[in-house]
């Protein structure tokens, strides 16, 4: 079996392994480490999980998402909004932020309101994109004002975040401008990756993380 083989069963495995009722309904195909991932899903948040899926798999270079949502013609605008409100109302972060602003139109969905830090932001996008009938989450939302600090003390606040983690920070590079964090340098694994992305995006005062953080090759 070649590589691009082994990297479509893998992800196939995967999306089996996470959710069954449509790990079975996604078609996986890569040339030369390029997955295009094709097939139907209930909802804009499944669509993305694929996606991130996908992108986890040792071996993927890039990942093209061509996954259809399927779309119930009798889900209006006004329900969405609603079940995207629902949604936000339970998330972990919802008393903190308070009641964030909804449009709906054509199903892409805008968000509007203050955030704490870049995680907030995402929590708030991930819980609209499982509502029935979204196709887009666009964000509007705003850095709360008291939360805008300078970029050396994000970059301090980063650091004391990731030192409470089982990481090698010598190896890490962190860098702030104007609110986004960007993170390079090396870890032992994707998990490691992925824990130092959520540690800097939970830091009040982040509004984005761009992640360079490659993983070690293995000797």
């Amino acid at each position: 079996m070649n590589k691009d083989k082994i990297i479509e069963k893998n992800i196939k495995e995967k999306l089996e392994k996470e959710k069954v009722s449509y790990g079975v309904d996604i078609n996986v195909r890569c040339i030369n480490g390029h997955v295009t991932l094709y097939g139907i899903v209930d909802n804009l948040s499944e669509k993305n999980h694929a996606q991130k899926i996908a992108e986890s798999v040792e071996g993927v270079k890039k990942v093209e998402n061509n996954i259809t949502i399927a779309i119930d013609s009798k889900i209006t605008d006004k329900d969405i909004k609603e079940s995207v409100l629902r949604n936000l109302q339970n998330s972990k972060f919802h008393e903190e932020i308070g009641e964030l602003g909804v449009d709906v139109t054509d199903g892409i969905v805008t968000l509007y309101g203050k955030i704490n830090n870049a995680q907030q932001e995402i929590e708030s996008i991930s819980q609209a994109a499982q509502a029935m009938g979204v196709k887009s989450v666009i964000s509007k939302l705003e850095l709360n004002k008291e939360h805008k600090i300078d970029d050396v003390s994000i970059v301090n606040l980063v650091v004391q975040k990731l030192s409470r983690y089982d990481l090698s920070l010598p190896d890490l590079v962190i860098t702030a401008n104007n609110g986004t964090v960007t993170l390079s340098g090396y870890v032992n694994n994707l998990k490691e990756k992925e824990l130092a992305n959520e540690a800097a995006q939970s830091v009040n005062g982040v509004k984005k993380v761009i992640n360079h953080i490659k993983i070690r090759e293995k000797s």
